[in-house]
């Protein structure tokens, strides 16, 4: 799967919006992060592999196709994480990290992990729309404004789903997929639940 097409899938699952700093590092290839400056390091604990990976099955739980688990997203979140985002963004992620393990996330019922998560997504959106307002204030006044880094949850979301849909299980199990594609067809019907298709 090509790139570009697969950060197109990802945006249209997110509802046409991926933020910033994600497409960046998504285009840009990878780049040597320092792991010092952002209180971060490389690579994670077993424990906050455990963490990550236990976030990203509750947003993509196993069903009758593999969850995030089995698709391995959290060991691409990590390598993302490290070689591809800026130092802005890996504070912001350690924050989030922090703040589950403060909340003894893994000790934590699911319905209370789901209380957890729903709280920072909540968090996540007015972050997001606070932002918004403030470049909106700064781009009035013709001043130059820095982007506040993407709020955590909001990351790990994004994340969760580009590793998940550009992985092998997500692609071929989650998808419909064609390995060696025929002939092109423009305009194909979809029969009534039907998967969509995967690039």
């Amino acid at each position: 799967m090509k790139r570009r097409d697969a950060l197109g899938r990802v945006a249209l699952l997110m509802g046409g919006a991926l933020s910033a700093p994600t497409m960046l590092a998504f285009l840009e290839s990878c780049k040597k992060a320092s792991d010092t400056a952002t209180g971060i390091t490389f690579p994670f604990t077993p424990e906050r592999q455990a963490l990550i990976a236990e976030v990203t099955e509750i947003i993509i739980p196993k069903t009758d196709t593999p969850g995030a688990k089995e698709a391995k997203v959290g060991e691409f979140i990590e390598k993302m994480m490290k070689d591809c985002y800026s130092e802005p963004e890996q504070k912001s992620f350690n924050s989030g990290l922090e703040e589950l393990e403060k909340k003894d996330f893994m000790k934590a019922t699911p319905q209370e992990q789901t209380a957890i998560l729903t709280e920072m997504e909540k968090a996540s959106k007015t972050d997001l729309a606070k932002a918004d307002t403030e470049k909106k204030k700064y781009t009035e006044a013709g001043k130059e404004y820095t982007d506040a880094p993407v709020p955590f949850f909001r990351l790990l979301k994004e994340l969760t789903l580009l590793g998940y849909f550009t992985s092998e299980q997500g692609a071929t199990q989650a998808l419909e997929y064609v390995a060696v594609p025929g002939r092109y067809d423009g305009c194909i019907d979809y029969k009534p639940g039907q998967k969509a298709w995967a690039l």
